[in-house]
């Protein structure tokens, strides 16, 4: 007996049939493809963005080493080998302190050293306005600005006086004391330390309130270029030192021919060094000292300077080469 036959098989017709309907389907979705990719608009991609590297700060020039020189010895050896009443101080501007010293805080007669403090007060009245340079202020005619100059310069009491009685002693004191800040000394007393003279000094070397440049040449100019007239105004200690320094000073002194000494001879400098660009001051306040002696001490300030210098640089030399 032969079986019945279960399932039929599937016609070449359905077989065409289905072939067909595959062949469209891929043919739409070829074209809905090339249309979306074609015709639709895209999404422009974004760039990445690049983050720009920090640019590097360049590292600071390492600020220079300021050699300190210990002028201490030279007081010493200089206090010890003349006679007389000394005060002596050495400041190092650049290291803002004191390099050596003896007898600082002694009060000595100042002699001309308190045009100092007139002339720096007079100059702040010049750059506020108070003053006019061109008012006269002796009987010489002298202005103002031309007397400001000659109490340094020629150390003119003809000029300092006037200016002084300008400005009221009374009133320079209380200046002194509460606008300059040098609390212990009373300019009308004529006498002063060697440590408050440095502070006038001072104050003279970095001129805050004096602004002016034409103000500033003049000073400048006073303290450093002092022609000899009557006296030798450099005779001090500016004559000891070498071209090598550039020396701005004020001397304040009295000689007594009875006696056949320099009763006072007090000297203060703001001493330069070009060539180092170093700066300090010098003070030295006595009584029955010769001049030449304290030209003597500038001699020596100067020698010990350029050693200490030479000593410094040759430490730095051999740290450089291990």
């Amino acid at each position: 007996m032969v079986s019945k036959q279960i399932g039929k098989r599937p016609s070449l017709k359905n077989f065409f049939l289905i072939f067909i309907l595959f062949a469209i389907v891929a043919a739409f979705t070829t074209v809905v493809i090339y249309v979306c990719v074609n015709y639709l608009p895209q999404k422009e991609q974004e760039a990445p963005v690049i983050e720009p590297e920090p640019e590097l700060e360049p590292e600071p020039e390492p600020e220079p080493i300021i050699p300190e020189i210990n002028f201490q010895p030279t007081v010493d050896s200089w206090v010890n080998s003349v006679g007389g009443n000394k005060g002596v101080l050495i400041y190092d501007l650049d290291l803002d302190k004191i390099v050596g010293s003896y007898n600082a805080d002694a009060k000595f007669a100042t002699a001309s050293l308190y045009k100092l403090f007139v002339v720096y007060h007079g100059y702040r009245l010049l750059q506020n306005g108070t003053w006019d340079r061109n008012t006269v202020v002796n009987w010489r005619g002298n202005t103002i600005i031309e007397c400001l100059d000659e109490a340094i310069r020629s150390s003119d009491s003809s000029c300092a006086e006037p200016l002084w009685t300008l400005i009221g002693h009374d009133h320079l004191d209380n200046v002194v004391i509460y606008e300059l800040g040098i609390k212990s000394v009373i300019v009308s007393n004529l006498s002063a330390t060697a440590n408050e003279i440095k502070d006038i000094m001072k104050i003279f070397y970095e001129h805050k309130e004096i602004t002016d440049e034409n103000l500033i040449a003049i000073m400048k100019d006073s303290f450093l270029n002092q022609p000899t007239t009557t006296y030798n105004w450099r005779q001090g200690l500016p004559s000891g030192f070498s071209e090598a320094a550039k020396v701005y000073n004020k001397v304040g002194w009295n000689y007594s021919p009875d006696a056949r000494a320099w009763t006072i001879y007090d000297d203060a400098a703001i001493v330069e060094f070009p060539a180092e660009n170093r700066h300090f001051i010098v003070v030295v306040m006595s009584g029955y000292v010769p001049y030449q002696q304290i030209s003597r001490f500038g001699s020596e300030f100067e020698a010990a300077y350029h050693a200490g210098i030479s000593a410094a640089s040759s430490a730095s030399d051999q740290v450089d080469s291990d």
